[in-house]
């Protein structure tokens, strides 16, 4: 059935907000603010319902040529097709309506703005299937062929194109995700923006990769700038970047300098996606803890050490808490590369950890994934008491749903600060400071 509908405002998930004619709340992707569109709704939910464009009736003033050949197919970008600045008021709006509607009452700052808007991302995750390499359409298992790609680093589609060019000519055996047989899953592409270093990485599902050899020397010959290549060895679909790797070429980490720390960055240990946005957050986590010098500071979910090595300059001591076993051992490398004597690392699950913790927690610093570190480890939190809280998420909605824990038990919120982690796309990253008590 298609209908008229008029884009009220932007939500998560960057749809666009509007009201079918029986009232009903409809969910538009690739459709904004002002604009006038004529949808085919394909997904119906009690609430509301998900609407495809079908046509474009009045187009808003903010759109704007995308630079991308395959922006609309691939599901790497999702805003490319309006302005950036426009971009940045979405990403604020969308936080804005998440607090209201969650009855939090918040002041939130404007975005900070990438240094870079296109050519930022400090790592990237390409997908073979059959004779194709490329990025996924959203919400979707086929993949877009690309040659190139506009956020990925300067340099990235000479490589991807030496690789799927060596894979034909070696015929070395692609992995089928129906029969989950096969050997290649992956290409990542890893940059550090600071060193101008390369690490590619293969995924297969097999320890084997008898072609290692032959492709390392067909890259290398095209791109001799690369500073290390790693096989990884993942039999899991669900997550890309897992499991165990060796080195095939070069030193098997990249290195990334701040303005006070410098990291070594395993092949498969998170690190942020934006090298300018990843500084200014630092920094911003930093100044929002209000060290005094004497403080015992909680970093959860700490990965490499991101915001550990930095605090730990202004702390007593840093616990420095992570389940990745690979980069706790790149934590504790780093602390040492950064001559940093009081950080602790605990390899352990967060929530179970704050469970049998029960010494001093003057600072606590999370950055968990997506899906939050969820109201359990918000009690455990609330029963640490601690002065100050900075709570970093990737994702608005299990922030604000955290959120409302520590309010309902004494917290106040006293910034918000939103980050442009990832530009083109809807996502944002947060940083919320909370104090203990009222303001």
């Amino acid at each position: 059935m298609l209908e008229q509908v008029r884009i009220q405002k932007m939500v998560n998930g960057g749809y666009g907000l509007a009201h079918l004619s029986n009232g009903k709340v409809v969910l538009v992707e690739g459709a904004y603010p002002g604009e006038e569109v004529l949808i085919k709704t394909y997904r119906e939910k009690r609430d509301f319902s998900f609407g495809k464009v079908v046509s474009l009736l009045k187009e808003s003033e903010d759109r704007t040529k995308p630079p991308c050949r395959y922006f609309g197919r691939c599901g790497g970008c999702h805003w490319m097709d309006v302005k950036y600045e426009t971009q940045l008021r979405y990403k604020k709006e969308v936080l804005i309506d998440l607090f209201e509607r969650s009855n939090l009452k918040v002041e939130v700052e404007d975005v900070e703005p990438s240094d870079l808007v296109f050519h930022y991302r400090t790592k990237m995750e390409f997908h073979f299937q059959g004779r194709k390499l490329g990025l996924k359409k959203r919400n979707s298992n086929f993949v877009i062929d690309i040659k190139d790609c506009e956020v990925a680093p300067e340099g990235t589609g000479e490589i991807l194109n030496t690789v799927k060019e060596a894979v034909q000519v070696l015929n070395i055996p692609v992995y089928n995700w129906e029969t989950r047989k096969g050997v290649l899953k992956h290409l990542v592409i890893r940059y550090a923006f600071s060193t101008d270093q390369f690490m590619v990485i293969f995924v297969t599902k097999t320890e084997s990769f008898p072609w290692g050899r032959d492709l390392v020397r067909a890259v290398l010959k095209r791109f001799p700038k690369i500073h290390s290549i790693i096989h990884v060895m993942n039999s899991k679909d669900s997550v890309v970047l897992r499991g165990p790797y060796r080195t095939l070429y070069g030193e098997g980490v990249i290195v990334e300098e701040f303005d006070w720390e410098r990291f070594q960055i395993p092949p498969t240990a998170f690190f942020q996606s934006n090298y300018s946005i990843t500084s200014k957050l630092i920094d911003h986590v930093y100044r929002e803890q209000a060290l005094q010098g004497n403080e015992v500071v909680l970093d959860l979910y700490a990965g490499i050490g991101t915001f550990s090595v930095r605090t730990s300059f202004s702390a007593a001591r840093v616990i420095s808490v992570e389940s990745s076993r690979v980069a706790v051992k790149a934590g504790k490398a780093n602390a040492n590369i950064n001559s940093r004597r009081n950080i602790e690392y605990v390899e352990q699950d967060v929530l179970d950890f704050l469970k049998n913790y029960s010494g001093r927690a003057d600072r606590i610093i999370l950055d968990p994934p997506r899906s939050g570190a969820g109201p359990e480890a918000m009690k455990e939190i609330v029963r640490l008491s601690p002065e100050r809280i900075v709570y970093v998420s990737c994702e608005p909605s299990t922030l604000v749903r955290d959120l409302k824990v520590l309010v309902e038990n004494g917290y106040s919120i006293v910034g918000v600060k939103p980050f442009d982690m990832f530009p083109q796309t809807y996502h944002v990253e947060t940083a919320v400071t909370l104090v203990k008590g009222d303001r």
